[in-house]
């Protein structure tokens, strides 16, 4: 069977690493915590010190990181993925990043003779234990087919989105309309709330006329009940410093390209202010208080405030 390495055990790459061990790979990891590589360990991989050490023990490497910096330091550096990868190998990038970053590590990969593929994933927590993610794949068709086995063990919707870059670019554009109706959610939910109305009569009204879409239909439901604190020991399973992230890179594609960003560049800016505020490692939705401090009114219960 292929020997799997894996680089990146945050709150998405943890739940896909327990699914790939689980599905019986001889596999690798590494992380720079001891919390999730005890856990790993415990359901059968192999640690290893650094990227190069996980490389030079499989032939396929995915990687599951925050940032186009991390990307690039995990694959590029000195104890890097390539450092440490043959001719013939496979090197998969989970991260959402930058089309140019994946590009250029694309570009260094082929010179040593590594197929990279760009794979983010999307899907809830439900969806990351259940190995049920969905998969945008950038890259040539025969990497992709030798790869599918490792694919299954985490996803159960994988989209060829075109040739490499395709796969970043399909998910900037998804979470740039994340974040725009994120925005848009919350600006709804204060309007109707200073206006007299419940936030349950918008909800049950919404949810069932043209207002509605996905993001309104669970984003109400984590305003209203869940605090926008992560349980002690515990990552947001939906962090502002991620959708922050997202967006701008989203936003700074669209201005390499000369596209209009009107909405986008809109709603990245309460992502920003919330950074701004010390709330990179809260959930998302405790932006909703900017919301309610510049139109005088509350729309949480007050325990979750």
């Amino acid at each position: 069977m292929v020997k799997v390495g894996m680089v990146g055990l945050g709150g998405m790459g943890k739940a896909i690493a327990i699914n790939i061990a689980k599905a019986g790979f001889e596999f690798t990891v590494a992380d720079l915590r001891e919390e999730p590589l005890k856990e790993l360990k415990e359901n059968g991989a192999s640690i290893a010190d650094s990227p190069r050490d996980v490389a030079a023990a499989a032939d396929i490497v995915l990687a599951s990181l925050p940032s186009n910096e991390a990307s690039e330091k995990v694959a590029l550096g000195p104890d890097g993925v390539l450092a440490g990868s043959k001719r013939g190998d496979i090197y998969i990038e989970l991260s959402t990043i930058g089309l140019e970053v994946v590009r250029n590590i694309s570009d260094q990969a082929a010179e040593k003779g590594v197929s990279l593929l760009d794979a983010p994933v999307s899907g809830s927590m439900e969806q990351r234990q259940k190995g049920t993610l969905s998969i945008m794949v950038g890259g040539d068709e025969p990497t992709l087919n030798r790869a599918m086995p490792v694919f299954k063990a985490f996803g159960d919707k994988i989209f060829h989105a075109g040739d490499s870059g395709a796969g970043a670019t399909v998910k900037l554009v998804n979470n740039l309309l994340n974040g725009i109706n994120t925005v848009a959610t919350m600006e709804a939910l204060v309007l109707g709330v200073k206006a007299g109305l419940s936030v349950q009569t918008m909800q049950e009204v919404i949810s069932v006329s043209s207002g509605s879409s996905w993001i309104f239909n669970h984003l109400v439901d984590q305003i209203m009940t869940l605090s926008p604190e992560p349980p002690p020991g515990k990552t947001a399973d939906m962090g502002l410093h991620t959708i922050s992230k997202d967006v701008k890179l989203a936003v700074e594609l669209a201005q390499n390209l000369s596209v209009p960003m009107e909405l986008g560049s809109s709603a990245l800016q309460p992502f920003l202010a919330g950074l701004g505020n010390g709330w990179a490692d809260k959930e998302l939705w405790v932006i909703m208080e900017i919301f309610e401090q510049m139109s005088g009114v509350k729309v949480r219960p007050p325990d979750l405030s």
